[in-house]
């Protein structure tokens, strides 16, 4: 009877029997790639649109969002520039979009150095969004976006 009681609280001691649930979320609570995720982030005019619909009705605003901002702060050069930069957006697991990165030339980054502010503020113009799911949990998001850059002396 003593060994019995000993085993059993050795066992019953152990992890391996617990399961608050945090294993699945600590696996899924890494970023994303945007085109894994069971359901994409969406604003919230694009919540009632199915799965393709709401995608593209997600990436036509994001866009409209950035060429609204950048036009009304236009950039202005003393030569002409074509180009196109990406940046990435990070979009967490609450909603929240971030500028993460700027991939862009050196000659974008000294000839435009308050474009980095730029996009930072467009970015916090932005409403919150609804945030991508995978497996029914939300998880954070990283979403490329390409911008070109044309200036006319």
């Amino acid at each position: 009877m003593f060994l019995f009681v000993i085993v059993m609280s050795c066992c019953l001691s152990c992890n391996y029997f617990s399961n608050d649930g945090n294993d699945l979320k600590s696996k899924l609570d890494t970023v994303v790639d945007f085109t894994t995720v069971d359901i994409s982030p969406s604003f919230k005019e694009c919540e009632q649109l199915l799965d393709d619909e709401k995608t593209e009705c997600f990436r036509t605003t994001i866009r409209q969002h950035f060429t609204n901002g950048l036009r009304q702060n236009q950039l202005t050069s003393d030569e002409d520039i074509s180009e196109t930069i990406v940046i990435v957006l990070r979009i967490s697991d609450k909603g929240k979009m971030k500028l993460k990165k700027i991939k862009s030339s050196d000659e974008i980054q000294d000839k435009f150095p308050e474009l980095k502010l730029l996009l930072n503020q467009i970015v916090s113009e932005i409403p919150n969004l609804y945030p991508a799911t995978k497996r029914g949990i939300p998880v954070t998001t990283e979403y490329q976006l390409p911008i070109e850059i044309q200036t006319q002396e």
